[in-house]
């Protein structure tokens, strides 16, 4: 048996004292021979088991020398230039790369993955079997956010499948989740379900049940076929639920959409910056923003919302109407997309005028005083007493400064006027909250979630009737 073979034979042994005796015993022979033995041999190049067993054996001989015999010399020599390092240039590589991901290029990213897994391929071992994985997957996740759903699966699948024979439940258990939300993308309930579950049961296996159980619901959610859009609960101990499953709470509780997929980071980013600039002024550019959002991810509900409230400020109203009328295709009850669109509908049809329209969206979001808002209603009531949101906005105003019965009277004026679903939800949760009978008020809100016309307060008078 060779010298090489000696040293390997203890290492894999575990036999460090014979390891340590080999090195001082053939010190000067070692080193000689050191940078030959970094060849590894064709025989041991096809059998990861012997590759594992010959990188050890190397690793151990150079520690040793550095640790007992006070000789970094063959650590050096194993790491080599980090130039020429291929782990240090993969690890490099997928550093860059996971940059241009947190910037926003993903196609740029996906360039430099696709080339760095075409270069690695021929890699073997610990290192090459750990960053495979990942470089596959983030390929995967570029090729998604450009919008390639269906081709970012095929990649998703073989990174799970890669980690599953190295047992890294974490990873597993990212892979799962991120080819849940593909497919829910795709609209694939089917197949959503089933990554969903399979999470469920590796969460179980860990001792993970309340994520497991949340889980299994989104799982039986994506089975049914999951709403396009609805309304969650997030209590104050910050669980979120489905509103079925609140059964009482006490405290605070916030409303959120849930949607039936995710949107892409990308178009959220140009979304972002359009609402910028329609907050200063620039509402051509933000249109621009808007729309670029929508060609990049056509699912993507907000985009097409502040597109018709953007055209609505432009007054171009039948623009309006068809980026709203999309809208609540894409996402039924979107913020106030309904109430909106009957605006849009009203001013397309020239039925109230843009003064109107200005006056509702100032009632709803701007900061004047609620005497100063309340005296806007009344004018505008007067101006267009068919606006059954005047009638709300007065109404709440009329509450804010303590004339309730006054409240309850304006909201029953906006009742009478026809409202859109959107608006006649709010008014019957409003004068729910502001009545003193309590026959009345279960009867209001009833009628609310019987319309569901807005989600959030078809939401708030279901649970308002669960607690009595």
């Amino acid at each position: 048996m060779d010298l090489r073979e000696l040293l390997f034979e203890a290492a894999d042994t575990g036999d460090l004292e014979r390891v340590e005796a080999l090195c001082r015993e053939h010190r000067e022979a070692i080193v000689e021979q050191f940078a030959s033995w970094q060849t590894i041999p064709e025989a041991v190049r096809g059998d990861s088991a012997a590759l594992q067993r010959y990188a050890n054996g190397l690793i151990t001989v150079a520690r040793t020398f550095a640790d007992l015999l006070d000789d970094e010399t063959l650590l050096q020599q194993l790491a080599g230039d980090p130039d020429d390092n291929p782990m240090t240039r993969w690890d490099a590589e997928l550093q860059a790369a996971i940059g241009e991901m947190e910037e926003l290029e993903f196609d740029q990213a996906g360039r430099r993955l696709q080339k760095l897994l075409e270069e690695s391929s021929t890699l073997r071992g610990t290192g090459p079997d750990q960053l495979r994985p990942v470089t596959v997957a983030y390929i995967g996740e570029c090729l998604f956010q450009q919008g390639n759903a269906d081709a970012a699966i095929s990649f998703m699948k073989e990174a799970f499948e890669l980690v599953r024979k190295l047992g890294d439940s974490n990873a597993m258990a990212a892979y799962l989740d991120s080819l849940y939300e593909m497919n829910r993308y795709l609209g694939r309930g089917a197949e959503a379900a089933s990554y969903a579950a399979q999470l469920a049961t590796l969460f179980a296996m860990a001792g993970r049940e309340a994520d497991a159980t949340m889980l299994q619901q989104r799982a039986a959610i994506a089975r049914a076929g999951e709403p396009r859009n609805r309304v969650v609960a997030t209590l104050e101990d910050g669980a979120t639920l489905e509103l079925d499953q609140v059964a009482s709470f006490a405290g605070r509780i916030r409303f959120s959409f849930q949607r039936d997929r995710v949107s892409l980071r990308k178009a959220n980013a140009l979304v972002e910056r359009g609402e910028q600039a329609g907050a200063e002024g620039r509402y051509e550019d933000a249109l621009v923003l808007f729309r670029a959002a929508s060609e990049l991810d056509p699912h993507f509900p907000h985009a097409r919302y502040q597109e018709g409230f953007t055209l609505l400020l432009l007054k171009r109203y039948a623009d309006a109407v068809a980026a709203l009328e999309a809208t609540e295709v894409l996402a039924p009850g979107w913020f106030h997309c309904r109430a909106d669109l009957w605006l849009a509908r009203e001013l397309a049809a020239g039925r109230i005028d843009h003064a109107t329209f200005e006056a509702v969206r100032e009632l709803e979001d701007g900061a004047l005083p609620a005497a100063e808002k309340l005296a806007l209603a009344d004018r505008m009531i007067a101006k267009a007493p068919q606006v059954a949101a005047l009638y709300l906005e007065r109404g709440r105003q009329l509450s804010r400064l303590g004339r309730a019965e006054e409240a309850r009277t304006a909201l029953r004026d906006g009742l009478s006027r026809d409202p859109d679903p959107d608006v006649r939800t709010r008014l019957l949760v409003q004068l729910g909250v502001t009545t003193e009978d309590k026959a009345e008020r279960a009867k209001l809100f009833e009628e609310a979630v019987a319309i569901d016309g807005n989600l959030v307060a078809a939401a708030t008078a279901r649970l308002a009737l669960r607690q009595g």
